[in-house]
């Protein structure tokens, strides 16, 4: 969503104000168990690379401003397209936040907010990369991010940490929300309320 309405704002400024399922996003009201953007301090953003099969972190911290990038392969996927790529969440976020009263409008310059790491890892490493950088950035603890970093290992402890959590979940008998309705079942609950 966010790429399209980039390309939609390079032609027409004024769409922003009609993208209501975003700026309800950022107010809280789009997903269940959401926050309102001006209460919190960061986003983590799962960010995938134009047509690339390849999945990098954003971290929008809010205060500052900006948006630091986690991309386990700069090696094969180069600065330039991360840029690039990056370069719609820059511009739309802004827009979106001066809309809901959070910030003035400026846009946000990510091409000096590139965080590397000394560690590269094949593109099918990115998932388990992605998920324990935003652990680790959850935890306010990011330069704990082990370096070297082995997937393999971390793979298997978030196997063994899901495997655990449902198996507490079936023990104890408690349940969790429903998982979010697909977009089919969305719009198919539209058409049946009353008008």
């Amino acid at each position: 969503m966010v790429r399209g309405l980039y390309m939609a704002l390079l032609k027409d400024i004024n769409v922003i104000a009609r993208q209501v399922s975003l700026i309800k996003y950022l107010l809280g009201e789009y997903i269940h168990c959401n926050t309102p953007w001006a209460e919190i301090d960061r986003v983590l953003m799962l960010i995938r690379i134009g047509t690339c099969a390849h999945w990098i972190l954003g971290h929008l911290d809010i205060e500052r401003r900006c948006i630091n990038i986690y991309n386990s392969c700069w090696g094969t996927i180069r600065d330039i397209e991360v840029i690039a790529d990056v370069q719609a969440f820059a511009f739309v976020i802004p827009h979106l936040m001066a809309i809901i009263d959070v910030w003035q409008l400026a846009i946000v310059d990510v091409r000096h907010l590139l965080n590397a790491v000394n560690s590269f890892f094949s593109r099918i490493d990115c998932g388990v990369f992605v998920i324990k950088y935003a652990e680790y950035i959850i935890n306010n603890n990011i330069q704990g991010m082990p370096n070297p970093f082995d997937a393999t290992f971390e793979r298997t402890h978030l196997a063994s940490l899901l495997y655990k959590y449902v198996m507490e979940k079936m023990g104890q008998g408690y349940e969790t929300d429903p998982d979010f309705p697909t977009r089919k079942a969305m719009r198919a609950a539209k058409k049946k309320k009353p008008t």
